[in-house]
């Protein structure tokens, strides 16, 4: 099943007029328990594709949207990318889907989505994992990637496939990418198509958030992936006052995609955290 999602059918559940969003472009296949995948900055509903056939091996519905001014869902109107925006889009696709619960799965910027989304409506959650979610930017990390960004603006490229072995390094590193010759053309092909200026004021937004203290734990139980930088003194704290008990698991063949460097052990982590936390 592949469609656009209207803000005309999240009105039916009665929302008001200023929760309305751009439309979000989404899929859906199979029956049985959902299970929402949030991808991270700059990626699309293509990026879990090697993930998506282990994940079909029980009973559950698989959902994947693009988020705003990625992919082919819309950009926002007003050019709000923050954090609530991409929460508040997360609800409304629950609402016009008729999901009451879900599982979350998150990675990088989507990581940040759920692991907030389930701290904020965790009566809408089965669980949550969130993969290098990316709870709050270091100094240098920051500076990178503004320094990127700016380098972009200047250079007015109408797309961001002019860095597509930079950001590829990051993400999955230069030995995954020359044991797998699909990486730089998959990646390419998926940057080029993208609005530069979305994806500029997106990665803006996020990289000017920073991870408050929760005002109270959540009950909604949590796995955290992490690859071979694993977590910071801050993440550690952060996620134990948010989800105390939280799984920690670390992907020793991971940087910072696991559903692309990583599916089948990735796979198999959700597999063992949803069966022990699905009613």
């Amino acid at each position: 099943m592949m469609a656009f999602l209207a803000a005309a059918i999240f009105l039916l559940a009665a929302a008001p007029a200023d929760a309305q969003g751009p439309r979000l472009f989404y899929e859906s296949d199979g029956d049985g328990t959902p299970v929402v995948l949030v991808p991270d900055w700059a990626h699309d509903t293509g990026s879990w594709f090697r993930i998506l056939p282990l994940l079909r091996a029980q009973e559950r519905r698989l959902i994947r949207y693009d988020l705003r001014g990625q992919g082919r869902s819309e950009a926002p109107a007003d050019g709000d990318y923050s954090l609530a925006a991409h929460r508040a889009d997360l609800l409304r696709l629950l609402d016009g889907l008729g999901i009451d619960r879900a599982h979350l799965v998150g990675t990088g910027l989507g990581g940040s989505i759920v692991l907030g989304f389930a701290l904020e409506h965790p009566e809408r959650v089965l669980s949550v994992t969130a993969a290098e979610p990316g709870v709050e930017w270091g100094d240098s990390d920051g500076d990178a990637w503004s320094g990127l960004l700016g380098a972009w603006e200047r250079i007015g490229r109408p797309t961001l496939g002019e860095y597509t072995s930079v950001l590829v390094e990051r993400w999955l590193g230069t030995e995954f990418a020359t044991r797998n010759g699909w990486v730089l053309p998959w990646y390419d092909l998926m940057l080029r198509r993208q609005s530069a200026a979305d994806l500029i004021a997106s990665m803006r937004a996020w990289l000017m958030e920073s991870a408050a203290a929760p005002g109270a734990p959540s009950g909604v139980p949590a796995l955290v992936v992490f690859g071979e930088e694993g977590m910071t003194s801050f993440e550690e704290e952060w996620l134990e006052s948010a989800f105390p008990g939280a799984w920690r698991e670390r992907l020793e063949d991971s940087r910072l995609e696991a559903a692309l460097d990583a599916p089948e052990e990735l796979a198999r982590r959700l597999d063992e955290f949803w069966q022990r936390t699905t009613p």
